[in-house]
């Protein structure tokens, strides 16, 4: 690359699991806040079925990717993983869930050569992993719900009986929180309040992306703030922005997928109205996690 030659970013988006429209959004939105003047941005689009594409920019801007999805083998540059080589020097990743966040697309990317944003392969899988990453965290002195985790096979068989005595043993009391172990914003996760819809939600959780089962996580509802705190990293040493706030809407039980992706729904205060003391405990609790989890470049809690 001659001095004359601009730096080529591909930022990748879509993907193959279930939070591709988010996926989407993300990238959109990093296209747009890459200076053009230094950088040549290479929007690059993976289907449902693991197709790569390199979008133009006129379906960068469109609501959702159900609005160009038919239009891209006449409109879009249809390109094989080998041919990223070639094309970008450095991949933002833009991409979430599984096949994505996971350490997949990392592990190709490695073994490709490209460089690209964020943690690497272990760091990557552990992330998605809540089962996982929740005992590394246990392991490492990090403070940590109370739960347990149901497989697949578990949950077909399933009584209240059964559940009931693995509460009690416990000591964990209603409301409880299901989640599924391997997806993220929020999808699949249920506050059940009582027995009475506690089976529906451990299937709900299990089978929240209909082509495959997944292990379901059953914790303890801890009742507080929530906030987001984004660690940066500066050579070796990392350091924190100001934590954000995240004020849920009136009658809500948790921050769901509507209030993260749609505009005007839960309030966001920057920085957070927490006292020194406690703005402080967040962000050394979140610099040890960050550090404990091998993170890369950047960490998101």
């Amino acid at each position: 690359m001659n001095k004359f030659t601009k730096f080529r970013i591909g930022v990748l988006m879509g993907g193959k699991s279930i939070e591709r429209e988010v996926s989407f959004n993300s990238g959109r939105t990093v296209c747009d806040h890459i200076d053009f003047l230094k950088y040549e941005v290479v929007p690059i689009f993976q289907t449902h079925n693991g197709d790569l594409y390199i979008l133009p920019y006129k379906f960068l801007h469109r609501g959702k990717i159900s609005d160009f999805y038919d239009k891209l083998d006449s409109h879009a540059k249809k390109i094989n993983w080998d041919d990223l080589k070639f094309l970008v020097d450095f991949v933002y990743l833009s991409i979430h869930g599984r096949f994505a966040e996971d350490g997949t697309v990392q592990g190709l990317l490695e073994v490709l050569g490209i460089p690209y944003l964020g943690a690497k392969v272990f760091a990557s899988a552990v992330g998605m992993n809540k089962a996982v990453q929740k005992k590394i965290l246990q392991s490492n002195g990090i403070s940590v719900p109370k739960g347990f985790v149901l497989t697949p096979e578990e949950i077909e068989d399933i009584n209240l009986e059964s559940i009931s005595k693995k509460l009690e043993k416990l000591n964990i009391n209603f409301p409880i929180i299901i989640k599924p172990v391997h997806e993220g914003s929020s999808f699949g996760i249920s506050i059940v309040k009582d027995e009475n819809n506690l089976l529906q939600a451990l299937k709900n959780a299990c089978y929240c992306d209909s082509r495959r089962k997944q292990e379901v996580l059953v914790e303890e509802k801890i009742d507080g703030f929530e906030f987001v705190c984004v660690c940066l990293q500066r050579d070796k040493d990392w350091f924190a922005l100001p934590i954000t706030q995240v004020v849920c809407e009136k009658n809500s039980d948790f921050f769901d997928y509507v209030q993260k992706y749609m505009p005007g729904r839960a309030t966001k205060i920057t920085p957070a109205n927490f006292e020194k003391r406690d703005k402080e405990a967040i962000i050394e609790a979140c610099i040890k996690v960050t550090k404990i989890l091998n993170f890369s470049t950047i960490s998101r809690i």
